[in-house]
Order: C-alpha cells, then structure tokens, then sequence
C-alpha cells in the first residue's frame, strides 16, 4: 500500500496509466472500471480505458448524466454507501465509486469503478486514501488526450482475440485467467505482487501464460485460476491438449513484487514471493526448466509474451 502511494506521488505521465489500472485490479480489487477524459464543462467524456464493462453500459456512460454527470462537474467523489445516490442512472447500478480527476481547481476527468472481486468486503480507509490520491495524481494518464474510440476489455476466460495488421493475435490477460494459443499470440499483462507463469513449446512453437494472485486457496475457497496450485496444471492441460509434451517445455517466471514497501528484516515472506517461490517449487516437480526469471522488488511490471517464440519483454512500472 505504501509502496503504491510513494509511486503514485513520484510518477509522470509515461507509465501512469499502466499504474492506475495496476491499482485499481490488484489494490482496490476491482473487475470493472472505466476511465474518461472531461471536456466541454463536463458534457462530453473522451474514453480513455475500460475493463469489463458491456458496451450497452459503456456507452450509456459516455453521456454524462447521473452520478457521473455530476462528479465531472461538481468534482465531488461518489462512495457507494457513503455519498447519495439520488439521481443515479439505470446504467449506473451496481457502481461503487466516481473519482474526479483534478488540476487546478478543475475536473479533468472521471475513473468510474463497478464490480469488486467477491472477496473484497467494502471500502475501506486505505482504500479511500487511494483514491484521493488518484483524484489527484490520475490526471497525468489523460496526456495527450486519446485518439479513436476505445473498447472495453472483458475480463473472460480465454479473452477475446484481437488480429492486428501483422496477423499477430494480441490478448490482455486479467487476473486469475490463462491464455494457451497454437497461433502467434502477444500476451500482456500487469503484475504487482502476482505471479505470471510462461510455458513454451520449442517443438511446435504454440504456448501460454497464467497469471495467479495466491499461492493457494484460502480455507473455503474453490481452487481455481486465482491461486498458483491450481493455474500452473491447469495451464498446462492446456498445452498438453494441444500435443505438447511435458520435456518439450520451457519456463519463464515475472512478477513476484513486495507492493507493500521495503520488506522488514526477520518478517514472514510477503505475497510476492510466496507466489514466486510455488511457481518455482510445481515447475521443479513437473520437471519443466525455468528459461528467466524476473521477480521480486518493489515495483510492478507490464509483461508481453509471445506463445509462439517464448519471447518475453518486461517493463518496470513508475520507474519514470
């Protein structure tokens, strides 16, 4: 937590939208969001980036009515079950929270949160000190303003491809999903304290990529693509549908961060690395060599992995 409000204050424009949608999935836990730019005195918003949202609801809230309307004008921050609701749209059910993104005494634009990870229990007072700085600081992600019309993503299981003009599919792999592709496929995605693992196929050049939260289930829990135990076999199902085999494979390990500040000398291992360290332990077992590593530290990392080469390129989040 600290570690995200020390890089919220030190970052620039460069990298700031790659951090607040680090924030918004790993640090508030939240599956659904959107991000417009303000203009014309709050009666129109440029979209800027989405997740998860239908584009029913997606472009209702293009036009800037309800809550929304009425944060981009006023830049008064909307809290599900702490600010009134009266006025809200039917296309604003289920929100939890409109942020004002401010410079000088002026709304610029608004981050709009829905739906929270099931095991998220309200907003709590780190989560509001977040958001405050985000009001303050998100800004920097609407330079230069955004050209086109963006989609929202949907955080599916696989995600939907996109084909680009080299023919390349090109996927944006959300937490606690996988992707495993027998065509040229670019995976990307933001990791803070989880844990990406990549396997490779040198033989028939196909492969995949998880990206898991916890090492393992919590008590009560159903296993699933979240926790390390469960993503790391079931990737490699995957594969193995494909016609890999299991000696054909190769591994490359990123994320793994301490997002909560310096670690403390003589503490317990933090999340990251208990995440890093069961990935390391299942693929030692399965038997599967480790190609690279890029784990630990205190920063988060955008990764882009190519399954048909195993080409892995990592770029450090808030490192300016």
């Amino acid at each position: 937590m600290a570690a995200a409000l020390q890089r919220l204050k030190d970052s620039r424009e460069e990298g700031m939208l790659e951090l607040i949608e680090e924030i918004i999935s790993q640090l508030l836990g939240c599956e659904e969001y959107a991000l417009f730019a303000v203009e014309e005195d709050g009666q129109r918003l440029v979209p800027v980036a989405a997740m998860g949202l239908s584009l029913e609801r997606f472009h209702a809230l293009l036009v800037p009515q309800g809550i929304v309307g009425q944060v981009a004008r006023h830049g008064v921050q909307y809290i599900v079950g702490r600010t009134s609701s009266i006025g809200a749209g039917p296309h604003e059910v289920g929100m939890t929270a409109c942020i004002p993104l401010i410079s000088r005494r002026q709304v610029m634009g608004v981050l709009v949160l829905f739906r929270m990870l099931p095991q998220k229990r309200g907003i709590n007072e780190e989560d509001l000190e977040l958001m405050d700085l985000l009001s303050e600081r998100g800004v920097a992600a609407l330079v230069p303003r955004p050209k086109g019309v963006v989609v929202p993503r949907a955080p599916v299981l696989p995600p939907p491809f996109v084909a680009d003009p080299g023919g390349v599919r090109t996927v944006y792999l959300e937490p606690g999903g996988l992707v495993a592709a027998a065509r040229p496929t670019e995976v990307t995605t933001i990791l803070g304290s989880c844990v990406a693992v990549c396997l490779w196929d040198e033989q028939l050049h196909v492969g995949g990529v998880n990206h898991f939260l916890l090492p393992s289930a919590l008590v009560g829990q159903q296993p699933g693509g979240r926790h390390g135990d469960a993503a790391i076999p079931m990737l490699l199902r995957e594969l193995e549908r494909m016609g890999s085999q299991r000696k054909n494979l190769r591994a490359k390990l990123f994320g793994g961060a301490h997002m909560a500040g310096p670690p403390v000398p003589g503490a317990k291992p933090g999340l990251g690395q208990r995440n890093a360290e069961l990935a390391r332990q299942m693929l030692e077992e399965l038997g599967i060599p480790i190609l690279a590593t890029d784990l630990g530290g205190g920063s988060g990392r955008k990764l882009r992995f190519r399954t048909d080469d195993g080409t892995a390129l990592i770029k450090l989040l808030g490192a300016g």
